[in-house]
């Protein structure tokens, strides 16, 4: 059976207090029209940020079937290809990306990303605070064509 190598998912919204209240937020807005199943804009609530990957906090689905993005992706590694998944080890079907759209009401603080050594070492040595693994490759991916 094949499979189709472009298909919908389903992002998830994320609420922080700094996010844009109601639907004069873009990410409730934006989730409002992918007709997420259950989603009603609450004109009370900040919607900060939308995302779409394979983040564990709160994974993506396949909009058709429901299921979790990185279940998906794992039963599917032509779908990733080999270069990605050899270098950033997405054998489990996870990405080495987060993709998010943020709907910003408040100042925010400047955030750092550690490599993935860094993120690994503080995640050991400090998981109450550092809570996975999880480092960024912007650069890295920005620079190179896969």
């Amino acid at each position: 059976m094949s499979i189709t190598p472009v298909f919908k998912i389903a992002p998830t919204t994320q609420q922080y207090d700094w996010g844009k209240i109601g639907s004069k937020a873009k990410v409730a807005q934006f989730a409002a029209a992918s007709r997420l199943p259950g989603f009603t804009i609450n004109e009370s609530v900040p919607y900060a940020e939308l995302w779409m990957g394979t983040h564990p906090k709160s994974p993506s689905n396949v909009f058709e079937t429901g299921q979790i993005l990185s279940d998906h992706l794992a039963k599917h590694p032509e779908l990733i290809g080999a270069p990605v998944s050899d270098k950033f080890d997405a054998s489990t079907g996870n990405l080495p990306f987060l993709f998010k759209i943020l709907s910003i009401e408040k100042a925010l603080s400047i955030q750092s990303h550690p490599d993935k050594a860094t993120a690994e070492k503080l995640h050991a040595s400090q998981p109450d605070i550092y809570k996975g693994a999880f480092f960024l490759y912007r650069n890295e991916l920005s620079q190179q064509s896969y």
